[in-house]
C-alpha cells in the first residue's frame, strides 16, 4: 500500500476508534475509549530522526514521517486554521516549504475534528502532502489570559485580580483548562488526554503536549506552579498517546517550561527528557530580549537527548533562525513570514531588520525585483513598483506574492544554514548575517 493510502487508512481507523470529540477534546468515557482505541494497532514505525553532520552545537539532520521528510534545521510554516495565509499549499511546496503547523484549538472550533477525520485527516483535508504538526492550543491559555506577546512584553496588560474579566476567560486546574471562546461565548473543557485525542483525530505527524504558557511579568511562583503542572500534564499526554497506539507512527513532543528562571528550566528539561518523548519543544516565555532566549536555549539543549529533534516554538526571524541553529535547534515555527506579507513587508538579506517596505512611496519608482537571485514568482516576474501598486490598491495578489517571497527567503536561508554546518562554517555565516544588518 502506498504511503498516502496507508496514512488515509490509519486516519480512518482513528476516526472509528476514537470517540466523537466534543469541542476542545472533552471525552465522556475515557476508560472505555482507551480500551477500544487499542484495536487500531499495529502501526508501522515510520517517524525517525537522524543527525547527518555537526558544527559545534549545530547539526544537520532529517525528520522522516509517513508524509515526507523535513531537512533540519528546518521550518514549520504556520497554517493556523489549516491554511497558509494567502497561499496555495502547492506554491508553498515550490517555495521550499517542507512542513506546516496547524492549531488544534482553532480547528476544534471550526470545522471540528469530525469532518477532518472523515476525509482521512488534515493532509487530505487541506491538500498538503508534506510533514504536518499540530500545536495543542496551549498558547491560547497564555493569550486569552495575558494578551498577545507584544502586549505582555510591553506591559499593556497585566495578570488581573481574582475577579478580573480576563481571568474568567481561562480557568486552569489540575485536570485541564476551561476556555470561553469570545466568538460564541461558550465555555469548553480541554484536558491533556482529550487534546491528544483531538490531535490524533486531525491526523498530524507531530503532536505537542497540552501546556500552559506563562507571561514574562508574572511572579516566580506562578511560573513554578505552571511548570510543575505542565510536567504532570505531559505524563498524561504521553500515556494517552501510547494508549492510542501512535508511538512510532507519529511523534509526541514534550515541552520544556520554566520561563526565564534557570532552575525551573533545568528541572523541566531533565524531567521531560526522562519521559521518552519522540521530540522536544522549547516553549513558555523565552524572555524580553533575544539575549534572554539565547540563554534559555544554551541551558536547555545540552540537557535533551542528542538523538531526538528539538523545536523552538514561535521563533522565526532570520537572525533567530541562525542563532537557534547555532545553539542546536533543529526546527522552528513562526507566523512572521506571512504576517509581514499582510503588512506589505518583504524579507531582504541586506536591509535593517531584514525588511523591505513595499508600501513605501519610493517603491513606485523601483522597477527591480524585491531581491536579486530570489526564485519566487514575485522576484522572477514583477518589479517593486507593481507590487507597491498591488499593495496600495489592496489587491489580494499582493499578499499572495509577498507570502511566497517571504517563505522562499526563509527556506533559502535555512538551506544556507545547513550547507554552512556541513562545511563547518556556520560561525562565519552568522557573522555575515550580523554584518549585513
Amino acid at each position: 500500500m502506498c504511503a498516502a493510502a496507508l496514512s488515509a487508512a490509519r486516519a480512518a481507523s482513528l476516526a472509528r476508534t476514537i470517540p466523537v470529540v466534543e469541542p476542545f477534546g472533552h471525552i465522556a468515557d475515557r476508560n472505555r475509549s482507551c480500551r477500544r482505541s487499542r484495536l487500531a494497532l499495529p502501526f508501522l514505525s515510520v517517524f525517525a530522526f537522524e543527525v547527518l553532520a555537526t558544527d559545534g552545537a549545530a547539526r544537520v539532520g532529517r525528520i522522516r514521517t509517513s508524509h515526507g521528510t523535513l531537512e533540519t534545521p528546518g521550518f514549520f510554516a504556520v497554517a493556523t486554521r489549516a491554511a497558509l495565509k494567502g497561499l496555495d499549499p502547492e506554491v508553498a511546496r515550490r517555495a521550499g516549504v517542507q512542513a506546516l503547523i496547524c492549531n488544534a484549538f482553532h480547528l476544534a472550533v471550526q470545522p471540528g475534528p469530525e469532518p477532518v477525520a472523515r476525509v482521512g485527516g488534515l493532509h487530505r483535508f487541506m491538500g498538503w502532502p508534506g510533514v504536518l504538526a499540530t500545536d495543542s492550543g496551549g498558547f491560547q491559555v497564555f493569550s486569552f489570559r495575558h494578551g498577545q506577546v507584544a502586549d505582555e512584553l510591553k506591559g499593556r496588560r497585566r495578570l488581573p485580580g481574582p475577579t478580573g474579566p480576563d481571568l474568567e476567560a481561562v480557568r486552569v486546574d489540575e485536570d485541564g483548562v476551561e476556555f470561553r471562546v469570545s466568538a460564541s461565548g461558550r465555555r469548553h473543557r480541554l484536558t491533556p488526554e482529550g487534546d491528544v485525542e483531538l490531535q490524533a483525530a486531525l491526523g498530524a505527524d507531530v503532536l505537542f503536549c497540552l501546556d500552559e504558557c506563562t507571561a514574562y511579568h508574572v511572579p516566580f511562583r506562578v511560573t513554578r506552579d505552571a511548570a510543575e503542572r505542565n510536567l504532570r500534564w505531559a505524563r498524561r499526554c504521553l500515556e494517552r498517546f501510547r494508549a492510542l497506539g501512535l508511538e512510532g507512527d507519529r511523534a509526541l513532543y514534550g515541552i520544556v517550561h520554566g520561563g526565564v528562571y534557570p532552575e525551573l528550566r533545568r528541572r523541566s528539561a531533565v524531567a521531560v527528557a526522562e519521559m521518552g518523548f519522540g521530540g522536544f519543544g522549547i516553549g513558555d516565555c523565552l524572555g524580553e530580549t533575544k539575549a534572554d532566549w539565547y540563554r534559555v536555549v544554551d541551558l536547555v539543549c545540552p540537557l535533551l537527548p542528542q538523538d531526538r529533534p528539538r523545536h523552538l516554538l514561535g521563533v522565526g526571524e532570520p537572525d533567530d533562525l541562525v542563532e537557534g541553529a547555532f545553539r542546536g535547534i533543529d526546527s522552528f515555527d513562526c507566523a512572521m513570514p506571512t504576517r509581514l506579507a499582510r503588512h506589505g513587508q518583504a524579507l531582504h538579506w541586506q536591509l535593517p531588520r531584514f525588511r523591505l517596505d513595499i508600501g513605501a512611496s519610493s517603491r513606485l519608482r523601483e522597477d527591480v525585483p524585491i531581491e536579486d537571485g530570489c526564485p519566487c514568482s514575485a522576484c522572477c516576474r514583477f518589479g517593486r513598483s507593481y507590487l507597491h501598486h498591488l499593495f496600495r490598491a489592496r489587491e489580494a495578489l499582493a499578499v499572495t506574492l509577498l507570502v511566497e517571497h517571504n517563505l522562499t527567503f526563509t527556506t533559502r536561508l535555512l538551506a544556507r544554514v545547513r550547507e554552512a554546518i556541513r562545511a563547518g562554517r556556520l560561525r562565519e555565516l552568522r557573522g555575515e548575517l550580523l554584518a549585513a544588518t
